[in-house]
């Protein structure tokens, strides 16, 4: 199995803020790991499985090793969509993460 994109995991605290700031202002968000991963789509059918719905955008990674800092979301190759953490699995070898696209 190839692992060909890159992806880039990143904490946002949604409650945190600037207080030297002159306004409030949620922080930025922090690049906490970036790995080397498998990304396939899930298939229809475990899609309506999972999420009740086809509508879902929903992505399968796997990678080496898992990511021990704790992460609000993650990008695959530098696309601007962002994806949300659905279902954590640590089979033998690898991590495999469900990841389902955020919405706004």
């Amino acid at each position: 199995m190839r692992k060909t994109q890159i992806i880039k995991f990143y904490f946002q605290d949604e409650n945190g803020y600037d207080p030297y700031a002159e306004e409030d202002t949620i922080t930025s968000p922090k690049l906490v790991a970036q790995r080397y991963a498998n990304v396939t789509d899930v298939g229809t059918n475990r899609l309506v499985e999972l999420f009740s719905r086809l509508d879902q955008n929903a992505k399968v990674i796997r990678l080496e090793s898992p990511v021990n800092d704790s992460w609000s979301y993650l990008t695959i190759d530098d696309c601007p969509i962002k994806y949300r953490l659905e279902i954590c699995r640590k089979p033998l070898k690898g991590t495999t993460l469900i990841v389902g696209e955020a919405s706004g």
